[in-house]
């Protein structure tokens, strides 16, 4: 739920002008200790409850900022003063009233002391301010303060009563209660005279609040025999993760339509994992129609949280004193290595462990393609050529056709996996290497991994310790220590021997530049030239090479020179790869020999 849009706050402790755009579903409030930005979520409970912590009280002199009291007592016209201002985006029910948003204003001065004077958005004439009230009226704001301790279960207990205390069943069970007392505890008073009292009997409780405060919860882990108190025997990152879901209790069953909870440090006390756990469950409950969460964190688990509901502020203090804000545009161009020189290692560390989840979920992906293409080539009986994309094996299938004729006596498998409409990004130099790697030594057929001879596929080519390099056919190859798995890159004719030299040779540049340069139905291979760049000073500069194939790259269009202009070319357009197959069938012969 985005109820608040913006805050605003002046003078309040830290912040001298500070302001939060764009609030989400959940706004996370990132920064170093003593950075300021705790005090938004106090602001926030001076706003709505008068107080900035259960606590402690306002006290101007206090809570005013340092930099503006200064200002004061040399400037007899610079006024004492703070306010928090927020706009909220306005519920559909009350849109036509109030607008698309409002805000309201509240302001405190040194000479008021608590009480405050409102302002509401000048759009809004004064015969409707009643709506703004009776708006504020459905709006709860819930303070959890960074330390977790026995108070803010009492607190918690204490709405937990306050929301069901309306409940035609609570009343009952109360009053059930109470007539049953008295039945037990008749007898009590028998004895005094008629003068001290006709009746004297157990009445039904009346600080009920009070009493639900002195309640505790019981709760049994797995593998346990007997409950145990959460407030008293549990450790305190049990008892926090029990915090948003008390939380959510209460707004699901309360009086109030919104609720707004002011969360600090809601990792406290959890370990990496749980923390991860409590990310989700938090933007989850914030991403409801009823809850919108403003929180402070060290964490990673809730810095990283990527999801449109989620928006994210770097506080930090200036060479005065003063917290400022990095939102928006400005954040997603946060230099990691500022923080850094802030003494603030978050954002790097978050970054690292965002790197590490995304190289980790590769390495399972690639993990699992491999699997189920090890899985594929063990259901063929024939050797096995894998390329490194799909337009590749196309291409060399067709080569075969034109140059030999027929079907080729061995599979020709792109290393990619899906169907054959699926994306490209999971081939490629690396994925090829990984599933060549993949091969067991007891697999039924020999799989020979054809690299293209540029710098990505020479650096796959060199494998692992498990495969040692031998000449098959005047060329060089690689053979699996353990049979079956062969590789090679792709052989250079005469007419390309630069593209040997500057190492750029795809499959694509096995035909000659007028075959390259073919048009088909106004579809064509799109190259596109290299640059070379040095650094003069700070500056690079940078400069084209020659306009010639091997300082070329191949670009858009892979698809349909494969599929569209290939197939159009004749038989000697295609004499580049004899070489190719000389070699795949030098290779299957080899491990055929080697096999009798």
């Amino acid at each position: 739920m985005e109820l608040i849009k913006e805050i605003e706050i002046r003078y309040f402790r830290s912040f001298y002008k500070f302001r939060l755009k764009d609030l989400g579903d959940l706004s996370i409030i990132f920064g170093k200790n003593d950075s300021g930005k705790s005090n938004v979520v106090r602001a926030l409970n001076l706003f709505f409850a008068g107080r900035p912590e259960h606590s402690h009280p306002f006290d101007f002199p206090i809570d005013f900022c340092e930099q503006r009291l200064s200002e004061s007592e040399v400037a007899d016209d610079v006024r004492k003063f703070l306010y928090v201002k927020v706009t909220f985006n306005t519920p559909s029910s009350y849109r036509k009233s109030l607008g698309a948003t409002f805000s309201i204003k509240r302001q405190w001065t040194v000479s008021r002391g608590a009480d405050y004077n409102e302002e509401i958005s000048r759009h809004i004439p004064k015969q409707k301010h009643y709506l703004v009230t009776r708006l504020l009226n459905k709006i709860k704001f819930i303070y959890i303060p960074a330390i977790k301790d026995l108070s803010i279960f009492e607190m918690l207990l204490a709405s937990i009563h306050e929301t069901i205390s309306e409940s035609a069943d609570f009343t009952k069970a109360i009053g059930d209660f109470s007539n049953q007392l008295q039945k037990m505890t008749s007898e009590m008073f028998k004895g005094l005279p008629e003068e001290v009292s006709s009746s004297t009997k157990i009445g039904a409780p009346t600080q009920l609040s009070q009493l639900f405060q002195t309640l505790d919860f019981e709760t049994l882990a797995n593998g346990e025999l007997t409950p145990k108190s959460l407030t008293r025997q549990r450790g305190d990152g049990v008892k926090v993760r029990h915090i948003p879901e008390l939380l959510n209790f209460i707004s699901e069953k309360d009086k109030f339509d919104f609720h707004i909870w002011g969360f600090e440090e809601p990792e406290n006390s959890l370990d990496f994992v749980a923390s991860q756990s409590e990310a989700s469950r938090m933007l989850a409950l914030a991403k409801g129609d009823r809850v919108q969460v403003i929180m402070t964190t060290h964490s990673p688990s809730f810095y990283l949280l990527d999801d449109p509901s989620v928006a994210k502020y770097y506080v930090s203090k200036n060479s005065k004193g003063l917290s400022t804000p990095t939102q928006g545009k400005d954040l997603k161009e946060f230099d990691a290595q500022s923080a850094l020189q802030d003494g603030f290692y978050l954002p790097a560390v978050a970054e690292a462990v965002k790197q590490v989840a995304e190289i980790e979920a590769r390495a399972k992906q690639a993990e699992e393609a491999a699997t189920n293409l090890a899985q594929e080539l063990a259901e063929i009986t024939t050797p096995v050529v894998l390329t490194e994309g799909r337009t590749d094996a196309k291409i060399l299938l067709l080569a075969w056709e034109k140059r030999r004729g027929g079907t080729p006596p061995f599979q020709i498998r792109s290393c990619e996996t899906g169907g054959e409409q699926a994306g490209s990004g999971n081939g490629g130099a690396g994925s090829l290497a990984l599933r060549v790697k993949a091969i067991a030594a007891d697999h039924p057929n020999t799989v020979v991994a054809l690299f293209d001879r540029d710098p990505e596929g020479i650096a796959a080519y060199k494998l692992d310790k498990n495969f040692v390099e031998f000449d098959v056919v005047g060329h060089k190859a690689k053979r699996g220590m353990h049979g079956k798995s062969y590789a090679a890159l792709l052989p250079a004719p005469d007419f390309r021997d630069d593209c040997a030299a500057y190492q750029n040779l795809p499959i694509e540049f096995l035909f000659r530049d007028e075959h390259l340069g073919k048009s088909v139905d106004g579809k064509r291979l799109a190259l596109k030239g290299k640059k070379a760049s040095t650094m003069v000073g700070t500056q690079k500069v940078e400069k084209p090479l020659d306009d010639v194939t091997h300082f070329k790259d191949v670009g858009n269009g892979k698809t349909d020179f494969a599929e569209v202009i290939v197939p159009s070319f004749d038989a000697e357009a295609f004499d580049a790869f004899d070489q190719v197959f000389s070699i795949i069938e030098g290779l299957i012969a080899f491990e055929a020999a080697r096999v009798d």
